[in-house]
């Protein structure tokens, strides 16, 4: 298999999840890495969707045609409110489609900390070389999102109750998410 590179941004303070499809884990794989990280460093949660959601204005940082820009700060079941509840001190919560996420990321940079970055995504891998990238799977089920393993993800496979991925196997130091052999 031909591993493919990215286009550019290096961002070793940043762990990213895919996943294969919806409604296989990725929010709570998310949210289980934050709740273990915010434990001992602060972290910033990000959440990039290629669907348009209803928001509150206020929580508007930038929106053009293309993309809105938001900073989370509601209580509700959404996943990036969950992201805020798991223990993110801040939440970026982009929503636009792949053909504009590279303009909508850099947007959203300004406002991105040092420290470190758990983001779900489906489509930054093909923009930024994160510290770490995982895949999540559903055990049994169908692999449709292939083209993500071009680009050499940590798999995780999710059975419905639990991860493969044993959270304590990542470390963040100096600014860098690396995993523990």
């Amino acid at each position: 298999m031909e591993i493919k590179s990215n286009i550019g941004l290096d961002m070793p303070n940043l762990l990213l999840i895919a996943g294969n499809g919806r409604n296989v884990g990725k929010t709570y794989f998310a949210c289980k890495i934050i709740a273990q990280l915010s434990a001992t460093t602060k972290v910033c949660g990000i959440k990039i969707s290629s669907h348009f959601h209803s928001f509150c204005e206020k929580d508007i940082l930038f929106q053009n045609e293309h993309f809105i820009l938001l900073e989370e700060k509601q209580n509700s079941t959404k996943d990036s409110s969950l992201m805020l509840k798991a223990g993110a001190k801040h939440v970026y919560f982009i929503m636009t489609k792949q053909e504009h996420l590279h303009e909508a990321f850099q947007k959203i940079q300004s406002h991105l900390p040092e420290y470190a970055i758990v983001c779900e995504s489906g489509g930054l891998h093909e923009i930024v070389t994160p510290g770490l990238f995982f895949f999540v799977h559903q055990s049994g089920k169908e692999l449709v999102k292939k083209h993500h393993l071009n680009y050499s993800p940590i798999i995780v496979y999710n059975n419905g109750k639990e991860f493969d991925f044993d959270i304590n196997h990542l470390n963040f130091i100096n600014n860098k998410f690396t995993r523990k052999q």
